[in-house]
């Protein structure tokens, strides 16, 4: 029987995921892993090294722009993602892995939604949601909370060309590019951070439970 759990942790710009991994970390410790958002990895890399360039600053955006950066992350994705369970593996005890954002999340942002997606990078639905055991959807605050939405983006520079309205939008494409997973769920933001806490804790918590049965 496996001894590894794989989490999705998704949504929308400013959903707060940041902060609840930090919080994740403090919580659970050595006995969980975490994976780092592999599209914040890439726009960080300066475009003057060679890295993809942040829109808006950088490049111009355009969905061309975005099609390949989404190819890029789908590579990063599965590599970390093979690398860390291979990793999880050699440890023999059980641990959960939280992906923050998974191999889905990239159909938000492509052209042609989830069904485009899959075709060209040719993916299969069902083997995408075999891949993680819980989808937690934590809401961006543009989509509850769009009156504090401007002032909250700016504590990711990388995000600065997302609107609130984009933001709001790549919120519900996410979670449409998830629907159907049999273990996804939706965290509102309206009752903030310390909410999105106690049910993430709770997912995580059962799936430790199930590998300790």
């Amino acid at each position: 029987m496996s001894k590894i759990k794989k989490v999705v942790l998704t949504g929308g710009p400013c959903a707060g995921k940041s902060v609840l991994l930090e919080a994740l970390k403090l919580e659970f410790g050595e006995d969980l892993l975490i994976i780092p958002e592999g599209a914040t990895q890439l726009l960080e890399v300066p475009h003057e090294k060679g890295g993809v360039g942040i829109p808006g600053k950088d490049v111009e955006w355009s969905q061309e722009w975005q099609d390949k950066f989404e190819e890029k992350v789908i590579e990063k994705q599965l590599l970390d993602e093979t690398l860390i369970t291979q990793m999880a593996n050699k440890r023999k005890k059980p641990t959960v892995i939280v992906c923050d954002r998974g191999l889905l999340d990239s159909a938000a942002y492509v052209s042609g939604g989830r069904a485009s997606f899959l075709r060209k990078f040719n993916l299969d639905l069902k083997t995408c949601y075999r891949l993680y055991d819980q989808v937690i959807h934590l809401n961006s605050v543009a989509t509850d909370r769009p009156e504090i939405y401007e002032q909250l983006k700016a504590t990711n520079p990388n995000r600065l060309f997302e609107s609130s309205a984009r933001a709001k939008e790549l919120d519900e494409k996410t979670f449409l590019a998830w629907k159907g997973h049999p273990n996804h769920i939706r965290v509102p933001a309206g009752e903030g951070i310390e909410h999105k806490m106690k049910i993430t804790f709770s997912k995580i918590k059962k799936l430790f439970s199930s590998l300790n049965a």
